[in-house]
């Protein structure tokens, strides 16, 4: 487990919680069948939705820098800094093959063609024109030689013939300075780049040339260099280093009229930039109405995502908030693949948080997938090494992905330069599982948990578990897993004979190939007595302060059911009658709205608590996160003293933090994720002398030495209240969206048994609260 003061150590890598499904008995002497517990929504596939295998395709490499790729014809045409090409597997220096700046591959087998024009500068640009008869080129050459002929004079700009592999004799415009973008649409090939003029004509960073070669009177007047261009319909999209076309501010993107250039009303604030931060678009693709947006972020925590906009106007339609940088989009059977050093997903759905790499820097993934939908992350992972920002570029010929940069490895194995992923079979394994734990708190019951594991083209796995001495599974479990989220898994083993010994493993599997089994787990002795108490027997035994059921169906007094008669209000925003967390209970629960919901003390604490304990009973779906329970100086609104407080990460990672006696913000913060849907189980204590502990579903979350808190007089809050200010857990302290505390002060979900005590909880009885639910989770 990990744990930090705020802005000091490392953020603990998120963990997603996951789904169990029950196998059904297997014979008439199986135990019975799981409880069913399903993980909250995903709107992401599995990689085989998404119809690519993460195993790179046999293909040719590079010796250098790939910068361009273009599809046409059965072949992939590839363009950069290189001088040669090898077959894959060949070390650097082995099997050369001469290409100057300029390849062929087959794009179904990745071999070499005999493309062989000789380039004098390096190769940024490649398009096909619609009838897949052209390849045009961009780049810093100024000739170009063909087998067999004289040197050709082009300017920054050739064709070739598709068909033949011919140099194009009447397709002849010139630039002033590099090529860097290049859209051919109907008869109009746009450019884009660091020129200042074509043809010797003026044009600022953009320009256009017909398909017979002449200058075209398309002429934006972008302030900065052009790295993207695409064309749609009645409108053409540039992207790039600027911050004015034709003197209107437009920050990296900006949308023009597709005869003349003049600029057309777009969205002026989709790209986020603040003081000390700029962003600019460094790739843009389009499908349908809508374009993607690849952004490279300068400036600590700017934004480096993408984002979706209407071809239309530039109005939002989503965004993904990962930092890292991103160089490149390719979409791909209704996916969007990008390419980057992704750090900080944080606030995004099925992300992580910015964790650091045992081997050094953060950890980084440089090739992922997102919905076309919404931009949330899917389960497609391979990875490159290389330079810092990630993969250059990528291309599509509707079926394949082609990746193309600086990278040497892809996989931890050799592929220099260019890389091809192909929708083949299935071909990875999911991880083995590790030994399970197995724990015995009712009778005739073991209960086996057992992290999850990932696969590069998976989400959801199944999990069969076995017990030792029956050769058939006693069960299997679903749940959705990404590399960076483990789902942690719980099997509830009922029927079982007091006093029996048992032990467990597992094994994953993606439908195709399954993982080898864990190591056994230990062998543990069923129990033979359940918990003497209820849970709420348990909890007053345990003499709190004040204990909320939170289970009024009517009226607004949240009723205290100690004898301290230290009641709540229910406040707007507040459901009653839900069903409630304890197993075979009819005690009802609270649900809150996430925008104000909220129960708070009906009378004023003259004092917080130096020493004590805060339990309370969760359930979420919630991707925004928000306060669950908490201390603050105002009992309704925003409160500007708070502290004593859990809350919900926009991740579902939970948070215990304080004010120690000297103002610090101090927290532990855990490493899973609870936002699946079902009844979790919480309690944070602070002791004067032990310090504080978090601890989540029965078990130590995380721990840390403080062993003071501020003092002041409050209310104690459920639902929602103030995290401005210092509660931002995020390395950068702020990025492009501002500072990254949830999103949502608020709590949307359910919450029920909330109770204070006035000194810390031990574990045992923590533990025996816990046992007494006696539920499966």
């Amino acid at each position: 487990m990990k744990m930090r003061a705020l802005f000091g150590g490392s953020t603990a890598l998120a963990l997603a919680v996951a789904a169990v499904a029950a196998l059904p008995a297997l014979s008439a002497s199986a135990a019975p069948a799981a409880t069913a517990v399903t993980a909250r929504p995903m709107t992401t596939g599995s990689g085989r939705g998404q119809n690519l295998s993460s195993t790179v395709a046999f293909s040719w490499q590079t010796n250098s820098t790939v910068w361009a790729i273009a599809a046409a014809a059965g072949a992939v045409y590839v363009g950069g800094q290189f001088t040669a090409v090898r077959p894959p597997g060949d070390a650097a220096g082995k099997g050369n093959v001469t290409r100057t700046y300029l390849a062929k591959f087959n794009a179904k087998t990745g071999k070499l063609l005999t493309f062989h024009p000789t380039l004098d500068g390096d190769v940024r640009a490649l398009a096909v024109s619609p009838n897949g008869k052209t390849l045009y080129v961009g780049g810093a050459f100024t000739h170009v030689t063909m087998p067999g002929a004289k040197k050709a004079f082009r300017e920054r700009l050739a064709a070739f013939s598709t068909v033949t592999g011919a140099l194009s004799t009447t397709w002849q415009p010139t630039a002033n300075s590099k090529v860097l973008a290049i859209d051919a649409s109907g008869s109009s090939v746009y450019l884009g780049g660091d020129f200042t003029s074509l043809d010797s004509q003026p044009r600022s960073h953009a320009g256009a040339v017909s398909t017979g070669g002449g200058l075209l009177p398309w002429a934006p007047q972008p302030n900065g260099s052009v790295t993207s261009v695409a064309a749609a319909d009645s409108r053409v999209l540039v992207g790039g280093y600027f911050t004015q076309i034709d003197g209107v501010t437009q920050q990296a993107i900006g949308s023009t009229d597709p005869k003349f250039g003049a600029h057309e009303p777009w969205a002026a604030t989709i790209v986020p930039n603040r003081a000390g931060c700029t962003s600019v678009v460094k790739d843009i693709v389009v499908q349908g109405a809508t374009a993607y947006i690849a952004n490279e972020g300068s400036g600590g925590g700017c934004f480096d995502g993408t984002w979706a906009a209407r071809v239309s106007n530039g109005a939002l339609v989503w965004e993904n908030e990962c930092l890292g940088a991103t160089q490149a989009l390719a979409i791909v059977n209704n996916w969007l693949y990008k390419g980057s050093h992704a750090h900080d997903c944080a606030y995004t759905a099925g992300g992580w948080p910015q964790v650091p790499n045992p081997a050094g820097g953060n950890l980084t993934h440089r090739l992922l997938v997102q919905s076309l939908a919404n931009g949330t992350l899917g389960h497609w992972t391979p990875t490159t090494n290389g330079n810092n920002l990630g993969p250059r570029v990528m291309a599509t010929d509707g079926t394949r992905l082609f990746v193309g940069g600086e990278f040497t490895t892809v996989n931890g194995r050799p592929q220099q330069g260019f890389a091809r992923f192909a929708p083949t079979p299935d071909a990875t394994t999911p991880g083995r599982p590790a030994r399970p734990t197995v724990t015995s708190t009712s009778a005739g019951v073991e209960s086996v948990t057992f992290a999850a594991v990932s696969d590069r083209d998976d989400g959801t796995l199944t999990y069969t578990i076995y017990r030792r001495g029956r050769t058939r599974p006693i069960a299997r479990l679903t749940a959705t897993s990404w590399p960076w989220a483990l789902p942690v898994l719980h099997f509830r083993d009922t029927g079982l004979r007091h006093g029996s010994r048992h032990a467990y493993r597992v094994s994953a599997s993606d439908g195709t190939s399954t993982s080898a089994r864990s190591p056994w787990s230990t062998s543990v002795k069923v129990a033979s007595k359940s918990p003497s108490v209820s849970y709420s027997r348990a909890v007053l035994n345990s003499k709190p302060s004040f204990f909320w059921p939170l289970s009024q169906k009517t009226g607004t007094t949240a009723t205290d059911a100690t004898t301290h008669h230290l009641n709540g209000i229910y406040e707007p925003g507040t459901s009653r009658g839900v069903a409630g967390p304890i197993t075979g209970s009819k005690i009802t629960a609270t649900g809150f709205n996430g925008r104000s919901g909220l129960v708070t003390s009906a009378s004023q604490v003259p004092h917080a608590p130096q020493a004590f304990s805060i339990e309370g009973w969760f359930k979420t779906t919630t991707d925004r996160g928000g306060k669950l329970i908490g201390f603050g100086s105002s009992q309704t609104g925003m409160s500007s003293a708070f502290d004593r407080q859990i809350y919900m990460m926009n991740d579902g990672q939970l948070v215990f933090g304080v004010r120690n006696g000297s103002g610090q913000i101090k927290v532990i913060e855990s490493s899973h994720v609870y936002n699946n849907g079902k009844w979790h189980y919480v309690v944070a204590t602070l002791s004067t002398t032990a310090g504080m502990t978090l601890r989540i579903d029965g078990g130590l979350a995380g721990k840390n030495s403080t062993t003071s808190t501020e003092d002041y007089s409050g209310f104690w809050r459920v639902g929602g209240d103030n995290l401005a200010g210092g509660w931002n857990l995020d390395p950068w302290g702020s990025n492009s969206q501002g500072t990254t505390q949830p999103n949502s002060y608020y709590f949307s979900g359910d919450i029920g048994d909330v109770a204070v005590y006035p000194v810390a909880l031990t574990a045992s009885q923590v533990a025996a609260h816990y046992a007494a639910n006696a539920r499966s989770h």
